[in-house]
């Protein structure tokens, strides 16, 4: 059995990543869908909204595997805090996912200029193979 790592930020941000991830499964792989909501220090200059909570990351990660699950996808969910790069790199580690699969995006221009984008971070920085998903 494999694992599809998908660093998810909603339905319409991740819909690509999402996809292009499903097409890499086979029948015993599993998604596995990964919000991370920003920790302090952070939130200001990640690409996400404002009102980003943990239960509300929590809320729309169940929303997207239930839909998956309805289609027949074998997924699952989870919601990390703090930095996105880290979480999702350390999550990857952990569970042994055999790619990392993400959207071009996560900081906005002044985070991008300040740290760098998840996804070069992720990139640059993975033990695993890493999707970027335009």
């Amino acid at each position: 059995m494999g694992i599809k790592l998908v660093a998810y930020e909603g339905p319409q941000a991740s819909e690509k990543a999402v996809n292009q991830a499903m097409g890499l499964l086979k029948p015993e792989d599993e998604l596995l869908l990964l919000v991370v909501v920003p920790g302090p220090g952070m939130a200001e200059l990640a690409d996400v909204p404002p009102d980003m909570t943990v239960a509300r990351a929590r809320e729309m990660v169940k929303a997207e595997v239930e839909s998956l699950l309805q289609k027949g996808v074998r997924a699952l969910g989870m919601v990390k805090e703090g930095d996105i790069a880290e979480e999702i790199l350390k999550l990857s580690s952990e569970m042994g996912v055999d790619i990392i699969v993400l959207g071009h995006h996560g900081l906005s221009k002044v985070g991008r200029f300040a740290v760098g984008s998840v996804a070069e971070q992720v990139y640059k920085r993975a033990e695993r193979p890493v999707l970027i998903v335009k």
